[in-house]
Parts: structure tokens; sequence; C-alpha cells
């Protein structure tokens, strides 16, 4: 088999250069900081370049893509009873334009020890119309074994309760959550079938996305394109040294049963300040892998140790509880109603202080975005409620990870709390009182931020002229994402999707 490398030798001479560039950028910045700029501004610069140096130290440095060492498992010639089952689960609605090719990327996936279930989650366009013909269509070509299941639901009851359904009928060792506006590669489960087979720690693994026709696409799309990429390959890399990623992304993320079935009804009727919040799907469950560690045998003494605490753990419902009529045949009912013990499938054989939570670079996904600035705004304000709502879990389970990389992730939390005053504080004070100095030497900061995530792209796609867009959504982040978290602060309540 091929060896994997990510980069030749003088690319990473080159990444290398641009790590010993940021340092160099640090301790100019520590000058500045007691000598030049505006203290308030100098301390924010300082630990921006400080959190930039140590994501691409850890990032290209201690990170390793765990399908290196799990690539010459072979799943394909082994006997299908040693596989791990694998559920790939995707809700849907209203996705007309996109189901078929994603419904059609599980489908052919190389791994031959899969379910697929798709929730229909009260779609009132023709996404029912174009699941029912693929199961047709499935139907005629696989006569002896049907992989792909449809369950359609009468009404909207939102992404989580839509999973909480499929993962009732599910029989997989192994979800894989995928949303319905992306697409994975035809060897992506095959690959994280390798990565769990691997390392029986492993509770959740998040996968690399990149933003589906970006280059064909308007400005917007590229934008998200170079920066969801680089947040991947950098952020997720540096948490996934420490084995302890705090989100794995919604647009394909794979999850040990054993790992969240307990919580699957908590997840999905996750209530906040009082009221049902329908967002925070994916840092949530992401937040009770790193929380928890695997459960002890039934008849081990030592039963204390079953999960970090007790108040977390709530039964699967029973089948057939609170579950919508069905809006196309009563066939999905009735497995339903045949729904055995989520338990069966628990590995009890080891007891590790944590799970393991990783990304792997290797695993590709394609990625639908928003094409216009109000969608593109709604979904950001979506995401920081999450990430506030996210705050009481991830937070303080955090704790118990690698002193060091939860010290990155508190400090980059207090400092997304506080940008909105150093924004304003660069923009509008300063200048007002005469202190332009500080002002250009921070935007400089920026660019230069900018241009180091332009550069590592560029190493990693050479020929791709995407890199150009990097530095200048750098701005935008800076200018005007800043400004939606508290917007989403203040408007938490609202539960509108849009």
């Amino acid at each position: 088999m091929a060896k994997h490398v990510e980069l030749d030798r003088k690319r990473w001479l080159v990444r290398y250069l641009l790590l010993g560039s940021v340092a160099v950028v640090l301790a100019l910045k520590l000058y500045l900081l007691l000598f030049v700029m505006d203290f308030t501004l100098g301390i924010y610069s300082f630990f921006s370049s400080f959190v930039l140096f140590n994501i691409l130290f850890f990032a290209y440095t201690k990170y390793k893509d765990p399908y290196i060492d799990a690539a010459n498992i072979p799943t394909n010639s082994m006997n299908m009873d040693s596989l791990p089952l694998f559920s790939i689960v995707v809700p849907v609605k209203n996705e007309e334009d996109n189901i078929r090719n994603c419904v059609q990327s599980c489908i052919n996936q190389t791994y031959p020890k899969k379910e697929i279930i798709i929730v229909n989650d009260g779609s009132t366009d023709k996404t029912a119309e174009i699941l029912d013909n693929m199961r047709r269509e499935e139907k005629a070509k696989n006569t002896d074994k049907q992989q792909l299941r449809i369950l359609h639901l009468s009404r909207s009851v939102g992404k989580k309760k839509a999973i909480e359904f499929a993962s009732q009928i599910s029989k997989g060792e192994i979800y894989a959550f995928m949303d319905s506006d992306c697409d994975m590669a035809y060897d992506a489960v095959e690959k994280a079938a390798k990565i769990f087979m691997s390392d029986k720690q492993l509770g959740a693994l998040t996968s690399h996305g990149r933003v589906r026709g970006a280059h064909s696409g308007n400005i917007l799309e590229k934008f998200q394109d170079v920066y969801i990429d680089g947040s991947c390959r950098a952020v997720k890399a540096e948490e996934s040294s420490f084995s302890s990623v705090t989100c794995c992304s919604g647009s394909l993320s794979f999850y040990k049963r054993e790992a969240i079935q307990h919580f699957i009804h908590e997840w999905a009727h996750d209530t906040f300040l009082g009221m049902d919040f329908k967002f925070c799907t994916d840092r949530r469950m992401t937040a009770y892998v790193l929380g928890t560690r695997p459960r002890m045998p039934e008849n081990s003494a030592d039963k204390s140790s079953d999960v970090s605490s007790k108040d977390n753990v709530h039964p699967v419902p029973s089948p057939g509880l609170d579950i919508p009529i069905l809006a196309v045949g009563n066939d999905e009912l009735e497995v339903l109603e045949k729904t055995t013990d989520p338990d069966r499938e628990y590995d009890k054989r080891s007891t590790p202080p944590h799970w393991n939570v990783k990304y792997s670079y290797s695993i590709r996904v394609n990625v639908g975005v928003p094409n216009r600035i109000s969608a593109l705004i709604q979904q950001q304000i979506r995401w920081k409620k999450s990430f506030i709502r996210s705050l009481s879990s991830t937070g303080g389970m955090y704790w118990s990870r690698p002193f060091y990389v939860a010290m990155l992730y508190y400090i980059q939390t207090a400092m997304k709390f506080i940008r909105p005053y150093i924004v304003l504080h660069a923009l509008v004070i300063l200048p007002f009182e005469g202190d332009l100095r500080s002002t250009v030497l921070w935007i400089m900061g920026i660019m230069y931020t900018g241009m180091i995530f332009a550069v590592d792209f560029r190493l990693r796609n050479p020929g791709d002229r995407l890199w150009l867009y990097r530095p200048v959504f750098t701005f935008l982040t800076t200018f005007v994402y800043t400004w939606l978290l508290p917007v989403a602060a203040i408007t938490i309540r609202n539960k509108s999707w849009r």
C-alpha cells in the first residue's frame, strides 16, 4: 500500500518557516505591548499570536492523522462477522436539490457492513418523493438484502429528535451522522472503520470538510471553503493531537454507540433557559463524549465508574412513544416497534480514563454552505447560540483533558467574548484619542494571520487559487462575525431556524 504523505519535504520546510515567523511575530508583539501599542489592544494582539503559534505548533508537530496507522487493516478481506456494523444516519428536511446526491454517497460506500437510515423530518417539498424513488431503485438492485431504510415523519420534530428516532431502529456499533446537504467520499466509512478498529478507546471521530462546488460557486462559497479547510486542518488537528476535539462537525462525524447511546434522549430533548433548545447539536454531542468514559461490566465491583455522572444517564425512550404518524407507508413504523435493547452492542472489555475524540484529514466530506449573505449570517448566529449553550458542558468537562489544550480552549473562549470590545476599542476609541499607530499595527496583525492560513492552504493544495480569499475572509470574521456573538446572546430565546 502507498505511503501516506501529506506534504513533500520542501513544503514541510516552508511550513516550519511559517511556524518560525509566527514565533518571531509573537516576540515582536511582546515588545510592542511593552513599549509601543495601547496596552489593551497590545495584550489582546499578543494572545492572538500566542494562540496561533500553539495551534500551528501542535497541528504541525504533534498531530498525526489516525488513518495512517490504521490504513493497512484489510477490511474488505476480513470475515463480515469481525467487522463493526455502521449505522449511517441522515436527517433531512426540504433538501430536494441535494438529497439524492447525499444518499447516493452513502450507498456507494466501499465499506460492506453498513445500514443507511434516512429520516425525512416532515419535508414539504419533493424530498419524500425522491427518497421513495431511491428506495425502490435500491430494492430492485439488491433484493437479497436492504441496506437503505427511509423513515417519513408527518411533521417536523427537528434534527436532534429525528436522529433519536433513527437510533431506536439502528443496529450499528458505530454511528455515522451526516447533514443532508453534504456528501461523503466513497471510502469515508471504510477509513473510519479502520480507525475505530485500531483504536478501541476512540469514542468519536470527525472528518475533513471542503465546500462542494466552491471553485464554480460565488465569492461566499469560496470564502467558506478556505475557512472550513483551515479550521479543520489547524484547530481540529491541534485538538486531535490531544485526542480532545471540542466539536465533531455535523457535516460528517462518527460516534461509537457505547459512547453516546445513553445520552441521545437527553441530547435530543435539551433545554436551556427554561425552553426546548433546538440548536447546539454537534458541540453538545461531542461534549457528552468528552465528559464520559467507557462503561464498566455490570458485575464489576466498581460500579461507580460506569459513567462520569449518573445524573447524565437517561434511558432511551420506549419505541413508539411520541413518534408522529408516518406520512408515507407504515413499514417504518413496524421497524420502530421491533426495536431491541439499545444496550446490546456495548464493548466492556476496557475502561480507559476517557474516550478519545479525534479528527482525520483523510476522511473527506463535501459540505453544502449558504450562498447568500443573509443565510450565512443566520447560520453563524445559530452556531454562536450553540457555542453559548455548550459553554457549561464543554467548558466544564474540558478540565479533565490535558492541561495545555484545556488552557488554550479557555483562552480562546475568553477572547471571543471580549473581541467586540477590542474591535470597538481599536476602530473608535483609539482613533478618537489620536492613537492611530496602535490601530494600524493591530490591523496589520489581522492581515498577517490571514496570510499565514492562506499560505498553509496553498501548501496543502498546490495550484489552487482559492488561497487568495483567505486573508480577505479574515477581515470578514473580525469585523462582521465578531458582532454575531452578542446578537446570538440577545436573541438566544428566538428558536427560529431562519
